[in-house]
């Protein structure tokens, strides 16, 4: 890998495009000073990713672009690029030829690129690093730079040597990994803090939006069961109400027919009076005619025999139309006035019919008479015979008015049924639609009722669904307040658990031996001593106080594995560790008499703890010869009692030593092994 070509433009003083290429061989450039050959040296440290001003020679980065003369303006920005043969992938980059850019904006802008590709200044500082190309490297040397790297702490000088061999690359990795996680746990320690402060808002901030979601909720199914409710009732009362609309709507019609009906009876009537008055007129013109036809007396004869059986016949008629008119009387309504006229008309008739026919009888008679002296009342006989004629002139009137009179009789006989049939029908018409109206008003009657009923339903459901929400609400909350304590549990599980599996609180000596046990590069290895036991929370302290260093002693089955061990740190450099042979300890037992009776005794710390058979020995070697009290007064007396022969530990940590030094202060109750092991197994279950 060497340098194949140096392009600049804008940078420094080299406001034009300026290529510079280097040969095979050795490249020197030469010029007086002040020419700008150090601008060179200085472009190829820019373009490499040096980010210091004081390096290039400048108080601020905008100095790397050509800033103008008096001939010449300044230009917009400043551009490097930088090309290396690549042939032999010295530079982990697949091209046989790699192109280094880089350009610099007055608006403080960078970009970097690779081979013409978009880059991070990041990516710059890895292709170059363990190649001795990189900032830190010994290739670029400029100006006094020897007498400072001669001048450099051999800590300074170390960064030269690790690029030298190739090891910057790492270094850089792990300071910035050791600077991300740094700036992770100050991040941590800041969202601790803000999730400490968002803690005590959290819960009521939570309970005022699952108060206001769950009474939108229960607003909204409100809404939604009222409006139901609503569209059910207005459904049912449309129903009713559009059927009762109907039936009115029916019986208006069957009432406007019986109007319209009566309205053409009375119609009809004043129709027959005009018909009666014509009739009238009509029989006054027969009359005339009757007169003038009437002339001779054999007419005269037979005329008299028609009207006699005419007469006998008007008079059946009478008889029977008076039978009808007492019949229709009772039934008849509207038209009775013109019946009752009808009537006494027909009397008239009658009696000027009776009246004729006793005139014509007396004529008869005296025709009769007069018949046999022809001669002498021959002008008599004229003057009767006038006067039958006017008679039969009459007669035959009344004949005629007597049949239109009983002819309309009928007809309004016969009219009248059809208006009392009509008008019955219309009031059984009436009457189902009253009847229908009376139901409808039972219905709505029966709606509203229901309505009402379906409130107080509504209103007992809301007042169970009310009760159903606030207990459903104490049990969210309780869920909540579970849950939340189910997940602090959770994570203290996680933590210990963590803790115990990197055997966290042990030395670093016994952590690499237990790790390299677990990977099964040494065998026997049964643990810590303070793994292998447990006690009671009350006696925790106690124990581990008694124990004391003996707590990371690491048991094994034999002398041999513990020599594994120790020449497993020895090999290692990863400090000393105490093993303790199975095969090799004898326990230790406590002979003295009476401890029972000693006030605030608790017991042997042996017999305080619980563990494996197989470990017995060593468990009565640490622990079969210390008294566990409950006080330091009870130790102190115990001491005196037995001339301070054995430990006495209390149960807050307190210790008489034999030959009767004392041990004591304050401790973490909580930041013991023991402890953490039992606290792990309570959260657990």
């Amino acid at each position: 890998m060497y340098l194949k070509s140096l392009e600049v433009q804008g940078f420094k003083s080299f406001p034009d495009k300026t290529l510079i290429r280097f040969g095979d061989d050795i490249t020197a450039i030469v010029g007086p000073n002040g020419s700008g050959k150090s601008n060179i040296s200085d472009a190829i440290l820019w373009v490499m990713g040096e980010q210091s001003t004081k390096t290039l020679r400048g108080a601020k980065m905008e100095d790397v672009i050509f800033g103008g003369t008096q001939k010449r303006s300044a230009v917009g920005f400043a551009e490097a690029t930088l090309t290396l043969d690549n042939s032999d992938r010295a530079l982990p980059y697949d091209a046989d030829e790699v192109m280094v850019t880089r350009r610099f904006y007055r608006s403080g802008d960078s970009e970097f690129y690779i081979n013409r590709q978009s880059a991070r200044l990041r990516d710059i500082h890895e292709l170059f690093m363990d190649t001795g190309l990189g900032k830190e490297g010994y290739s670029n040397i400029g100006q006094g730079r020897i007498d400072e790297i001669l001048s450099l702490k051999s800590a300074d000088r170390r960064e030269i040597f690790e690029e030298a061999a190739g090891i910057s690359k790492y270094r850089h990795r792990k300071e910035e990994t050791e600077r991300k996680l740094a700036h992770t746990e100050d991040n941590l320690m800041r969202i601790g803090d803000k999730v400490s402060e968002l803690e005590m808002q959290l819960e009521p901030l939570k309970e005022q939006s699952e108060k206001a979601k769950k009474y939108l909720e229960l607003k909204e199914e409100l809404q939604g069961v009222e409006i139901a409710v609503w569209l059910d009732t207005l459904d049912r009362l449309s129903a009713a109400a559009k059927k009762a609309e109907e039936d009115f709507a029916s019986a208006s019609f069957v009432l406007q027919q019986a109007h319209e009906e009566l309205d053409s009876l009375y119609k009809r009537s004043e129709e027959l009076s005009e018909e009666l008055r014509r009739k009238d007129g009509q029989l006054e013109t027969a009359r005339i005619n009757a007169n003038l036809l009437e002339s001779t007396h054999q007419q005269l004869e037979g005329q008299m025999a028609v009207i006699r059986g005419n007469i006998r016949n008007n008079q059946d008629n009478i008889a029977r139309i008076r039978e009808e008119l007492d019949g229709d009387e009772s039934r008849s309504g509207g038209i009775a006035a013109q019946m009752e006229q009808s009537q006494s008309r027909i009397r008239q008739i009658e009696e000027e019919l009776a009246q004729k026919q006793t005139r014509l009888s007396q004529l008869q008679q005296e025709l009769a008479a007069m018949t046999a002296n022809a001669q002498g009342i021959t002008r008599q006989f004229l003057e009767l015979r006038t006067q039958q004629t006017q008679l039969s002139a009459d007669i035959a009137g009344c004949e005629a008015e007597e049949r239109g009179i009983s002819e309309s009789l009928a007809l309004s006989t016969q009219r009248k049924a059809e208006l009392e049939a009509d008008l019955a029908s219309g009031e059984e018409r009436e009457r189902s639609a009253k009847n229908d109206l009376f139901a409808c008003r039972q219905e709505l009657r029966k709606a509203q009722e229901d309505a009402k009923a379906a409130e107080n339903t509504i209103a007992g459901y809301n007042l169970r669904q009310s009760t159903r929400i606030k207990r459903r609400d104490e049990l969210d909350k309780t869920v909540r307040e579970l849950t939340a304590k189910l997940d602090g549990i959770q994570a203290k599980v996680r933590v210990f658990r963590a803790m115990e599996r990197d055997f966290e609180s042990f030395g670093r000596s016994v952590k690499m031996v237990m790790q390299e046990a677990n990977r099964g590069a040494l065998r026997n290895v049964h643990g810590p001593l303070s793994r292998l036991i447990r006690t009671e929370d009350s006696y925790t302290l106690a124990i581990e106080i008694a124990l004391g260093g003996a707590m990371q002693e690491i048991v094994v089955d034999s002398e041999a594995d513990g020599k594994a061990g120790i020449s497993y740190l020895k090999r290692t450099n990863n400090g000393r560790a105490t093993f303790r042979p199975l095969t090799a300890t004898r326990g230790k037992t406590l002979t003295e008499s009476g401890l029972e009776g000693c006030r605030g005794y608790v017991g042997m710390a042996s017999e305080l703890v619980r563990f494996d058979e197989k470990y017995r020995q060593i468990i009565e070697y640490h622990l079969g010869r210390t008294a566990v009290v409950q006080d330091i007064d009870a130790a102190i007396a115990m001491a005196k009692k037995y001339n301070n022969r054995f430990k006495i530990v209390t149960l807050d940590g307190q210790v008489m030593n034999p030959g009767g030094s004392m041990t004591g202060g304050s401790v973490n109750k909580d930041a013991g092994i023991l402890s953490r092991a039992n606290e792990l197994e309570k959260l657990t279950d």
